[in-house]
């Protein structure tokens, strides 16, 4: 069980690096070598195939779970439905706009 563990903490860690450094086709190329990586290892441990199967599930939420939270957290502060809802340009304006009410 503490392998399985293991397999998913560093699934976790992948997504997390993948998050920071690569857009989300990044993760295209990341799932299949977690999956595969992950069924060798189960089988070298002796994982039965429901809790194996069950195990590299696991591991790829956890990966794109914890890609979504990086990329989130990365770009976080280039979202703010803020400036959309009350009109007021932030800290990146356009000052060469020209007056809606005549």
């Amino acid at each position: 069980m503490t392998i399985a563990f293991v397999l998913i903490v560093a699934s976790a860690l992948v997504g997390i690096a993948t998050g920071y450094v690569f857009r989300i086709w990044g993760l295209v190329v990341i799932s299949p070598f977690i999956a595969i990586l992950a069924a060798i290892v189960l089988r070298i441990y002796d994982f039965g195939m429901m809790a194996g199967v069950a195990v590299v599930a696991i591991c790829l939420v956890v990966c794109q779970l914890a890609y979504f939270a990086a990329s989130y957290l990365l770009h976080a502060r280039d979202v703010s439905a803020h400036h959309e809802v009350d009109g007021t340009p932030g800290e990146i304006s356009e000052h060469n706009i020209r007056r809606q009410h005549k």
